[in-house]
């Protein structure tokens, strides 16, 4: 384990920067399998 001190230093933590990207990378996900090609641009009718 590390002190929460460690884990709060910016200059030697990664922890909230990964906290931070992986909600993002699973919001995409599921709104990837909520919507799939639907959500494509080039997938919208038009006419």
């Amino acid at each position: 384990e590390i002190t929460d001190d460690l884990v709060d230093d910016t200059k030697v933590s990664l922890v909230n920067l990964q906290v931070a990207n992986g909600i993002a990378v699973r919001m995409a996900v599921l709104y990837l399998l909520m919507y799939g090609e639907e959500s494509r641009p080039e997938a919208i009718i038009t006419d």
